[in-house]
Protein backbone atom coordinates (compact mmCIF):
# COMPACT_ATOMS: atom_id res chain seq x y z
CA UNK A 1 0.00 0.00 0.00
CA UNK A 2 1.30 3.28 -1.44
CA UNK A 3 0.72 6.50 0.92
CA UNK A 4 -1.95 8.67 -1.04
CA UNK A 5 -3.47 12.31 -0.26
CA UNK A 6 -7.05 10.86 -0.39
CA UNK A 7 -6.38 8.54 2.23
CA UNK A 8 -4.95 11.26 4.28
CA UNK A 9 -8.20 13.49 3.61
CA UNK A 10 -10.42 10.56 4.68
CA UNK A 11 -8.68 10.29 8.05
CA UNK A 12 -8.47 13.99 8.71
CA UNK A 13 -12.61 14.38 8.00
CA UNK A 14 -13.25 10.98 10.05
CA UNK A 15 -11.12 12.05 12.91
CA UNK A 16 -13.10 14.96 13.04
CA UNK A 17 -16.62 12.69 12.95
CA UNK A 18 -14.75 10.31 15.42
CA UNK A 19 -13.82 13.57 17.97
CA UNK A 20 -17.19 14.88 18.30
CA UNK A 21 -18.59 11.49 18.54
CA UNK A 22 -16.69 10.38 21.63
CA UNK A 23 -17.76 13.86 22.87
CA UNK A 24 -21.58 13.41 22.48
CA UNK A 25 -20.85 9.77 23.97
CA UNK A 26 -18.81 11.48 27.06
CA UNK A 27 -20.87 14.29 27.63
CA UNK A 28 -18.71 14.80 31.24
CA UNK A 29 -15.71 15.25 29.19
CA UNK A 30 -16.63 17.75 26.75
CA UNK A 31 -14.45 20.81 26.19
CA UNK A 32 -16.45 22.46 23.60
CA UNK A 33 -17.25 22.23 19.78
CA UNK A 34 -13.75 24.40 18.49
CA UNK A 35 -11.81 22.14 20.47
CA UNK A 36 -13.37 18.39 19.85
CA UNK A 37 -13.26 19.82 16.19
CA UNK A 38 -9.24 21.14 16.46
CA UNK A 39 -8.73 17.40 18.41
CA UNK A 40 -10.31 15.44 15.61
CA UNK A 41 -8.35 16.88 12.60
CA UNK A 42 -5.41 16.74 14.35
CA UNK A 43 -5.44 13.19 15.02
CA UNK A 44 -6.94 12.51 11.92
CA UNK A 45 -3.61 13.80 10.30
CA UNK A 46 -1.47 12.27 12.63
CA UNK A 47 -2.81 8.76 11.95
CA UNK A 48 -3.36 10.00 8.38
CA UNK A 49 0.33 10.66 7.91
CA UNK A 50 1.45 8.07 10.22
CA UNK A 51 -0.72 5.08 10.22
CA UNK A 52 -2.50 4.89 6.77
CA UNK A 53 0.28 2.03 5.10
CA UNK A 54 -0.47 0.09 8.45
CA UNK A 55 -4.27 0.36 8.37
CA UNK A 56 -4.55 -1.08 4.65
CA UNK A 57 -1.99 -4.10 5.72
CA UNK A 58 -4.51 -7.01 5.54
CA UNK A 59 -2.67 -10.31 5.16
CA UNK A 60 -3.88 -13.99 4.73
CA UNK A 61 -3.64 -17.13 6.96
CA UNK A 62 -0.33 -17.68 5.55
CA UNK A 63 1.38 -14.43 5.56
CA UNK A 64 0.46 -13.06 2.30
CA UNK A 65 -0.80 -9.37 0.91
CA UNK A 66 -4.22 -9.21 0.27
CA UNK A 67 -4.74 -6.46 -2.14
CA UNK A 68 -7.51 -4.46 -1.01
CA UNK A 69 -10.62 -2.99 -3.29
CA UNK A 70 -11.59 0.47 -3.05
CA UNK A 71 -14.34 0.07 -0.57
CA UNK A 72 -12.38 -1.81 1.40
CA UNK A 73 -9.59 0.82 1.44
CA UNK A 74 -12.09 3.29 2.36
CA UNK A 75 -13.21 1.58 5.65
CA UNK A 76 -10.45 1.14 6.94
CA UNK A 77 -9.16 4.33 6.28
CA UNK A 78 -12.25 6.05 7.46
CA UNK A 79 -12.21 3.36 10.80
CA UNK A 80 -8.66 4.31 11.34
CA UNK A 81 -9.80 8.48 11.90
CA UNK A 82 -12.90 7.62 13.55
CA UNK A 83 -10.80 6.12 16.24
CA UNK A 84 -8.16 8.03 16.17
CA UNK A 85 -10.10 11.33 16.49
CA UNK A 86 -11.85 9.35 19.34
CA UNK A 87 -9.03 8.30 21.50
CA UNK A 88 -7.19 11.92 21.48
CA UNK A 89 -10.63 13.39 21.92
CA UNK A 90 -11.03 11.35 25.34
CA UNK A 91 -7.63 11.56 26.60
CA UNK A 92 -7.78 15.25 26.19
CA UNK A 93 -11.29 15.57 27.83
CA UNK A 94 -9.70 13.20 30.84
CA UNK A 95 -6.94 15.23 31.40
CA UNK A 96 -8.94 18.46 31.24
CA UNK A 97 -11.88 17.21 34.00
CA UNK A 98 -8.93 15.98 36.10
CA UNK A 99 -7.39 19.52 36.35
CA UNK A 100 -11.05 21.32 36.68
CA UNK A 101 -11.46 18.74 39.46
CA UNK A 102 -8.25 19.40 41.40
CA UNK A 103 -8.53 23.06 40.94
CA UNK A 104 -12.04 23.75 41.89
CA UNK A 105 -12.05 24.19 45.88
CA UNK A 106 -13.42 21.42 48.64
CA UNK A 107 -16.50 22.17 50.27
Amino acid sequence: MIWTTSNLVIQIITGILGAHFAATLAREHSFGFFGHTLTGLIAGAFSGYFLQSLAATVVTANGSLNELRPPENFMLQALTGIAAGACLTLVVGFIKHSIDVHKSPEN
